[in-house]
C-alpha cells in the first residue's frame, strides 16, 4: 500500500528590521527622484518662460510702431511705452530696493501681465545700471523714466551693437522678467515698498553675468525689438548646449 507523504515547506518573511531597512531605502530614492523631476520640470517652467516674455515684448512694440507709429527709441519712458501694449492685469511704481551702498531713494516700476508674469523697469541709477554689452564696450541704459534727466537713455537704441539697422545715438535698454510673477523660488519684490524692507536687502534681482537658471530673466530692448541679455538667458532662448 502506496503511502502518502507531505513535503513540509518553511514559509520565509521578512524581519522587522528588514522591512523597515527597505521601507527606508525605497523613501530616500522616492525623495530624490521626485526632487531631481520638480527640479527639471521648473527648469523647463522658467525657460519656455523666456520664451514667451520675449515673444510678448516684441508684440508689444510690433503694436506701437504699427498703431503709433513709435518705436521704444522714440519713446522715453520704457514703462509707460510697453504697458500701454501689453495685456496688463496690475501696474505699480513703488518698489523699494537697495543693492549695496545705493540707497533706495526712488522706486522701480513693475507690470503684471494676465499670464503671470513681472516685467520690471529700475527708474534709479541700480545694480543692472551701466553693465557692458557681450558684443562691445558699449553701455546698456536701465533708467528710461523721462524724470531722471540728465545721463540717462531717454529711449531704447541700437548703439554699439553689430549690424545695426540704423544708426542710433541710444544705447538699448535693459529691464528684467520674473517669468512667473510673485511665485516662489524668488520672493515677490512688489511687497518691499519701504525703507526696511530694502535696507535688508530683500530686493531680488539677476545680472548678465549670472550662470544659473532662475525664473528671473534679463531682456534688452532695442529700438525695435527685445532680445534676451547675459549668460543664461541667451543659452535658454537660443537652446546653446555650452
Amino acid at each position: 500500500m502506496l503511502k502518502s507523504y507531505r513535503i513540509k515547506t518553511k514559509k520565509c518573511a521578512f524581519t522587522l528590521p528588514e522591512a523597515l531597512i527597505t521601507a527606508a531605502i525605497i523613501g530616500i530614492v522616492a525623495v530624490i527622484t521626485i526632487s531631481s523631476t520638480v527640479a527639471n520640470v521648473q527648469q523647463i517652467e522658467f525657460k519656455t518662460g523666456l520664451r514667451k516674455a520675449v515673444t510678448t515684448l516684441n508684440s508689444a512694440i510690433t503694436m506701437n510702431i504699427v498703431k503709433e507709429g513709435e518705436s521704444p527709441y522714440d519713446n522715453p519712458d520704457l514703462y509707460e511705452y510697453l504697458k500701454k501694449s501689453l495685456n496688463t492685469m496690475n501696474a505699480t511704481t513703488s518698489i523699494k530696493y537697495k543693492i549695496g551702498s545705493i540707497n533706495p531713494e526712488q522706486n522701480n516700476a513693475a507690470i503684471y501681465t494676465v499670464d503671470g508674469m513681472r516685467y520690471e523697469f529700475s527708474r534709479n541709477n541700480g545694480s543692472l545700471q551701466n553693465k557692458k554689452l557681450h558684443e562691445s564696450d558699449t553701455i546698456l541704459c536701465e533708467a528710461t523714466h523721462p524724470e531722471l534727466g540728465d545721463n540717462k537713455c531717454g529711449g531704447c537704441g541700437s548703439f554699439g551693437l553689430p549690424n545695426n539697422s540704423n544708426e542710433t545715438i541710444k544705447a538699448p535698454c535693459l529691464i528684467m522678467v520674473d517669468v512667473n510673477g510673485d511665485r516662489k523660488p524668488t520672493p515677490s519684490n512688489v511687497n518691499c515698498k519701504d525703507d526696511a524692507c530694502a535696507n535688508e536687502n530683500k530686493y531680488k534681482y539677476v545680472l548678465p553675468t549670472a550662470k544659473s537658471i532662475n525664473d528671473i530673466f534679463t531682456i534688452m530692448i532695442t529700438d525695435e525689438k527685445a532680445v534676451p541679455f547675459g549668460v543664461v538667458a541667451q543659452k535658454v532662448m537660443y537652446n546653446a548646449r555650452k
